[in-house]
């Protein structure tokens, strides 16, 4: 079944609504509110890719579905490389996300599958030990079965 896919488009107050409840996405908020993924893009990179995984795991809807694309954006830069801090979060949050709240990954999904099949098929290019990031290949498998892809 297609999944109705969302415009990306900078999100506004209304597709921020509740960010407050949370503390590390009122942190996001003040970081990237208005912003375009080109000015965040340098928020990605070293380890603060995991922080913002943990915000965008949270952050409302519309948000998470605007952002997602700077993390992927990162990921496909040459200043990617070597960077399993980046690599692996970025598969765990989609996965995560989509449990969460389902359908939050799938309706975009088609924008994000190739991002996801290049990190799942590219673990040695970002220096990411399976034993102990576990295999971006099974995460990348796991993330198609939840969005439904064949």
């Amino acid at each position: 079944m297609a999944k109705k896919e969302i415009p990306l488009k900078i999100p506004g107050e209304n597709d921020w609504i509740g960010y407050e409840s949370d503390l590390d996405v009122k942190y996001a908020h003040r970081l990237m509110y208005g912003k375009s993924n080109e000015e965040i893009l340098h928020l990605f990179g070293g380890t603060q890719s995991i922080d913002r995984a943990d915000e965008l795991l949270f952050m409302p809807r519309r948000a998470f579905q605007y952002y997602i694309f700077a993390f992927a954006q990162y990921l496909m830069s040459s200043e990617a490389k070597g960077n399993s801090d980046a690599a692996s979060p970025f598969l765990r949050l989609l996965i995560a996300r989509e449990e969460r709240d389902p359908s939050s990954v799938s309706m975009i999904y088609r924008k994000l599958q190739p991002i996801v099949d290049y990190v799942a098929t590219h673990q040695e290019w970002f220096d990411a030990d399976p034993d102990i990031y576990g295999s971006f290949l099974e995460l990348g498998t796991r993330l198609h079965e939840l969005c439904e892809v064949t």
